[in-house]
Formats: C-alpha cells, sequence, structure tokens
C-alpha cells in the first residue's frame, strides 16, 4: 500500500512543489495542498481532514514575504505554510512531518535549536533540494518499518490481542500438549498459528468473515485444555484442523490453529467516529485508512511474534486474506 504525503507550499512556489513530486516518485501517494481543498467546504475543515488521511506531510518554507521586524528588513515563509506545518505536526509528530526551508528564510523563533533541512535552489550543492528529498525519503523507509501508538486503534488493538490471546494459547498447549474438543483431550504432537487478516472489513466487522472462512475450510472449535487445579478457569477457544485430516487423534497429532482476530471489528466503528460520513456509496478515504489500519496491526502482530520464545516459529500472520 502506498503511503500518502501531504505536500504544501505557497501559491508562488508550485514549481518546487512539483520537483518535490517528481523526486519522490511513484513509490509514494502525493496530494498537493492544490488537491486538497473540497467544495463547499471550509479550508480548515479540508486541511483538518488531511492531518488525518495522510501518513506524512511536507510543507515548504520559502523567502515569500519582505517584512519589517524591530526595524530589520527579514524575508519571512507565507503564514499559512507556517500555520500547516504547526497543523500536520500537531495531528502526526515530528517523526511524520517535515518542514523544509529555502536557505535565509526567516523562520519562527519556536523552532530555535530545531534541525531544520534547508534547501538552496542551486543545484550540485550538498543541500540542493534534490539530496534534501532524497534524505526525507530514506527516513520515510526507515519509519516506515516501525509501527506508533496514534489516534486510531490497531496498535494497541494489536498488542492487547497478542498478551490476551496468542501468547496464551501458545503457552497453555506448549505446557499442556493437548487441546479439548468436546470435552476430550487430543494429544498434540506439534501445532502452528494462522493469524488471518482479511482483505477488507465489512459494516459487521469481521464476524460474517469468520463464519464462511470457517466453514469454507471445515475448522472444527476448539480449546485449550484446562487446568483441574484452577476451578473456574476455562480453555481459550479456537479453530482448528487435524493435519493430515485423517490423522489416528489416539495418538499425538499435529493440529493447525487458525484465528481471526475479532477485534478487528474495533476498527470499523472507530473509523466510523474518526472519519464520520453522511453519504451512501463507497468512500475512498475511509477505505484508505482500514486497509492502513490492518496494515499497522499486522506489523504490529508480527514484531511481537518474534520477539517470544512461544510464539517465535509457531505463529504466522497472513494478510489481505480473500473468501
Amino acid at each position: 500500500m502506498k503511503k500518502r504525503i501531504f505536500i504544501g507550499s505557497s501559491s508562488e512556489q508550485l514549481t518546487i512543489l512539483n520537483e518535490i513530486v517528481d523526486l519522490l516518485g511513484d513509490d509514494v501517494e502525493c496530494i498537493p495542498w492544490t488537491d486538497a481543498f473540497a467544495l463547499n467546504k471550509s479550508g480548515l475543515d479540508s486541511l483538518i481532514k488531511q492531518t488525518r488521511l495522510a501518513d506524512y506531510s511536507i510543507l515548504i518554507a520559502t523567502k515569500d514575504d519582505l517584512t519589517k521586524q524591530r526595524g530589520e528588513s527579514l524575508t519571512k515563509p507565507r503564514d499559512n505554510v507556517v500555520f500547516e506545518f504547526g497543523l500536520f505536526l500537531g495531528a502526526a509528530g515530528p517523526e511524520k512531518c517535515y518542514l523544509i526551508a529555502e536557505e535565509d528564510t526567516d523562520l519562527p523563533t519556536d523552532l530555535d535549536g530545531i534541525t531544520v533541512a534547508k534547501f538552496t535552489r542551486n543545484s550540485g550543492q550538498y543541500n540542493s533540494l534534490d539530496k534534501i528529498v532524497e534524505s526525507i525519503r530514506t527516513h520515510l523507509v526507515k519509519i516506515a518499518e516501525m509501527s506508533q501508538l496514534g489516534l486510531l486503534p490497531s496498535t494497541a488493538l494489536a498488542i492487547g490481542y497478542y498478551n490476551s490471546f496468542i501468547k496464551r494459547v501458545c503457552e497453555e498447549i506448549h505446557g499442556s500438549e493437548c487441546v479439548e474438543l468436546e470435552g476430550k483431550k487430543i494429544k498434540v504432537k506439534s501445532f502452528r498459528v494462522d493469524v488471518v487478516i482479511p482483505e477488507t472489513l465489512d459494516d459487521n466487522g469481521v464476524g460474517n468473515f469468520t463464519t464462511l472462512y470457517n466453514k469454507r475450510y471445515g475448522l472444527s472449535k476448539a480449546t485449550t485444555c484446562t487446568n483441574p487445579a484452577l476451578l473456574g478457569t476455562r480453555g481459550f477457544p479456537f479453530h482448528f484442523k487435524v493435519d493430515p485430516p485423517d490423522a489416528n487423534q489416539e495418538s499425538p497429532v499435529d493440529i493447525h490453529l487458525l484465528d481471526i482476530p475479532s477485534t478487528l471489528s474495533t476498527i470499523v466503528e472507530s473509523l466510523k467516529l474518526y472519519l464520520p460520513s453522511n453519504q451512501v456509496g463507497q468512500d475512498f478515504d475511509m477505505d484508505y485508512l482500514e486497509m492502513r489500519e490492518l496494515e499497522n496491526f499486522a506489523k504490529v502482530l508480527k514484531y511481537l511474534i518474534g520477539r517470544n520464545a512461544a510464539t517465535k516459529g509457531y505463529v504466522n500472520v497472513l494478510t489481505n486474506v480473500k473468501l
């Protein structure tokens, strides 16, 4: 999935903006400010919407306005560029919002002590525009491999799902070496777990997908074995199949567990609150946010799985799964 980058500038610097779009290339989806403002909406409403949709932002501060401050003549960036930088910085944080400033542009004193990428219009220099953009591209690749807590829930959902279900299931099967099917214990020789992430979510979250998926692949419902020493406890439920299907279940068997995280349904409800709509029909912005959250959920989950011996090598995450 291509990441979205909002790019803002003054109207006089569209040439530089278009040059940055070309330098970033086709690996990302650039949203110039000229494409960001919706009809019959205020400029502020449109910008706030972009802070929610864009993964990153680049604001271009150039010497657009000559001002006098305490008797001194200064060249300053356009006010709207400074405002938009603050807006996106507050929404996404400093790791995802970049200010690139033309050399000798007078910036707000709030940025004193902050390393700002300053570019020259002269090609071939160490800080020419192409080199500045390349450094941003490198940084984007680096942070794309990490996940962050944000306004949307996927990171927290993945952490909760892993700690309260995936890790616990693996630990219990490692310890008991069995699962329970209709009250009968099945000895487990080896196991693997596939976490199934649907390609898309419907209005019911993953409820309908889970029912149809389990039916299509003939999965049986079982639980981890309960500990009789702990009164009131019950096993963790999951769906599974025996590999091979005709194995003698009186002897230890290889089992294949599959789970579709029901917690993903929370994403649907969160998006409705985060980006409300009063229209009927496909909403491409909502679709993009949904894909971004599913991708981030899978990324966080893979990271957690790889850090624990009970899950590493036993759990796989399958993404973009279709029925």
